[in-house]
């Protein structure tokens, strides 16, 4: 054993005393030393060991804090039976949660459409409502069809200012939207401010006392001829400690967060069998429990479900079922949750969604693009809302509660789906996209969007400083 030691010892340029070999053994040996090295020691004497053991012992025990939010867990909820009634009480639950939020702001005195249309010409109302329709009038302006549970009436929006007129034309139908206007007549408005149901900016008071990181990484695709297998395997070993390379950060890993798509699917897209290296959805999930049964156990596990995973592809999307992941239920350190989720790490709101819903976003709001995933991110959170156009690009299912509505300000928000890695912050709330683990597909390249590959993004929960570990080999 002395002689393992001094051969780590000086592999980092140490020269250990006799008395000082004494005092390390197997378990401590390696953190010691790494300590050392930092401190640009050359001749190490006991009294330096004493001292790192001394601020070692007196360091408080790390325990990992978090719970899953579950009554926002879509999981096991009730189906509606897709009836009109169905679908009335899913928009009126969203228009009642955005409008409470929008009522909040200051200066903001809310009346309905029918009290609206009872006042005098000019005079100013502030009305709340969901857009209902959207079209440009002859002059260039905006007019606007909104209603709330009393009313419908016309808005008109003036193409005065370029800048902010585009930024009106980017609003949505279904969006539930504060407008403060004039009467213009018994049935129409002019519009002089719009207000979104928008994340307030929020500073976050950290207790960590520790370096913990927070893992992220999505769109694994386990099945497909183009998984990359060999990345894959290698960020297991790193995490499992295998790997020299910034082996004290992945000490620090304490949660993963998988965002979706864990496995290819069958049948997902048009010609998907020809890409397909295991076409068993059974055997796709049975190799992918495989890799991450691996994964060492002080890791704790969120997995939520994808668009290509075994369940309905309307949001919100429920927990991959037992029949697909049985070891991984079995583990306590596994969490298997629906689309979208909410987790409380750290003491940090993490909100979690595959992010299927973004493609609206990106075929209607013009800086929002698929390379640049945390654009449309932000631009859900200022809607509050998973659900920013009904039908457009994807479908959703009315069920017993509306999942959709971002009803709390979440401190980390997690997605992936467009195979794009992002991080940025909008007002303090970290909007993390996930890279794949795929590469490039046939349907990919027909719309010329090219993967980042094999990036794990870490967000340090004590500094919130985020940085990229990337696994890709050309």
């Amino acid at each position: 054993m002395n002689f393992d030691i001094n051969k780590y010892a000086n592999e980092k340029g140490l020269i250990l005393t006799e008395k000082a070999l004494r005092l390390l053994n197997n378990h401590n040996y390696k953190q010691i030393i790494e300590t050392l090295t930092k401190e640009n020691k050359t001749f190490v004497k006991p009294e330096d060991i004493l001292k790192i053991k001394e601020i070692t012992k007196n360091k408080k025990e790390y325990k990992k804090n978090f719970y899953i939010l579950d009554k926002y867990d879509i999981t096991n909820k009730k189906f509606s039976q897709g009836s009109v009634e169905d679908f009335q009480k899913l928009f009126l639950e969203k228009y009642k949660t955005l409008s409470e939020i929008i009522k909040t702001r200051p200066n903001f005195d809310h009346i309905t459409i029918s009290q609206a249309k009872r006042e005098i010409k000019n005079k100013t109302v502030d009305v709340i409502g969901m857009v209902y329709d959207k079209r440009f009038s002859k002059n260039g302006n905006l007019v606007l069809t909104i209603d709330d549970p009393t009313d419908t009436i016309k808005l008109v929006l003036m193409n005065k200012d370029e800048k902010e007129f585009l930024t009106q034309k980017e609003i949505l139908l279904d969006n539930v939207i504060g407008f403060k206007c004039n009467v213009l007549s018994k049935d129409m408005l002019i519009v002089n401010e719009i207000l979104y149901p928008d994340i307030p900016f929020s500073i976050k008071k950290n207790t960590l006392e520790t370096d913990v990181y927070l893992a992220v990484i999505g769109d694994i695709h386990v099945g497909s001829k183009n998984f990359r297998e060999k990345e894959f395997s290698k960020f297991i070993d790193w995490l499992n400690l295998k790997i020299e390379s910034d082996i004290e950060i992945a000490k620090q890993i304490k949660y993963l967060i998988i965002a979706g798509d864990i496995v290819d699917g069958i049948g997902v897209y048009p010609a998907q069998f020809d890409e397909l290296f295991i076409t068993d959805i059974y055997k796709q999930y049975e190799l992918l429990e495989e890799y991450l049964l691996k994964i060492r156990k002080d890791i704790e596990v969120f997995i939520i479900s994808g668009n290509h995973d075994a369940v309905r592809l309307s949001d919100p999307q429920p927990a991959i079922s037992q029949d697909y992941l049985k070891r991984l239920y079995e583990k306590e350190n596994f969490h298997i949750l629906g689309s979208p989720s909410w987790a409380v790490i750290e003491n940090y709101k993490v909100l979690m969604y595959h992010g299927a819903s973004f493609h609206g976003i990106y075929a209607e709001i013009k800086n929002a693009t698929m390379n640049k995933p945390d654009t449309a991110m932000k631009e859900i959170l200022i809607r509050r809302d998973l659900m920013p156009q009904y039908g457009l690009r994807q479908t959703f299912v009315p069920i017993e509660k509306n999942f959709l509505t971002i009803n709390e300000v979440p401190d980390i928000f997690i997605t992936g789906d467009v195979h794009h890695h992002a991080y940025s912050k909008y007002k303090n709330t970290h909007l993390i996209c996930a890279s794949c683990w795929q590469t490039m597909t046939h349907y990919q390249k027909e719309i010329g969007h090219v993967p980042t590959l094999s990036k794990v993004l870490l967000l340090n929960l004590k500094t919130e400083k985020l940085i990229i570990k990337d696994f890709l080999e050309e």
